[in-house]
């Protein structure tokens, strides 16, 4: 397996690994029109992907800047422009059982990421969203939020979400 940042010809494929992704668990809740421009979302920064040694995507995760999120900030004790965004992390079913660690390693290519770039990461997370809350809690993310949704579910509900914020001291130098 290989982790390196993303490339734009990798995003077909992060695209049908995302669509087995939401066969399986349902996400993203809402299918996008585009979801190749559904991973690449308003304010990206960068991506990374893991891949099988075949090439075939096993996992996929972005960072998302400009953050507009005044309580995860005021919790962080950060200025919203040092606030970015864990986004579209995503396993493949196939991936997934195999001894990897494959969300925690995408995780901390993210971290080191934006300590090198001084940033505070937070992220969000539908509440019933079992294996990624476990995920997050076992590597120390600090849940700060429970809010509903800023989106719709195809039947009109609006989920309860977790933001949490990165584990570690925030450094504004990027050290």
């Amino acid at each position: 397996m290989i982790v390196r940042e993303r490339a734009p010809e990798d995003v077909p494929a992060c695209a049908s690994a995302l669509r087995a992704v939401h066969d399986a668990d349902r996400y993203p809740t809402n299918w996008p029109q585009d979801a190749a421009g559904w991973l690449t979302p308003a304010g990206f920064a960068t991506a990374w992907v893991a891949l099988d040694d075949d090439g075939t995507v096993l996992g996929h995760v972005c960072v998302v800047q400009d953050v507009d999120d005044p309580v995860a900030a005021a919790v962080a004790g950060v200025a919203m422009p040092h606030l970015a965004s864990v986004s579209r992390l995503f396993v493949a079913p196939a991936a997934r059982g195999r001894g990897l660690g494959l969300g925690a390693t995408l995780l901390a290519e993210v971290e080191a990421w934006s300590r090198r770039h001084g940033l505070q990461l937070m992220l969000d997370v539908v509440d019933d969203g079992a294996p990624a809350v476990q995920l997050y809690e076992r590597l120390g993310w600090r849940l700060v939020d429970r809010r509903d949704a800023d989106w719709v579910t195809p039947q009109g509900n609006r989920h309860q979400v977790r933001i949490y914020l990165a584990p570690g001291e925030w450094n504004r130098d990027g050290i």
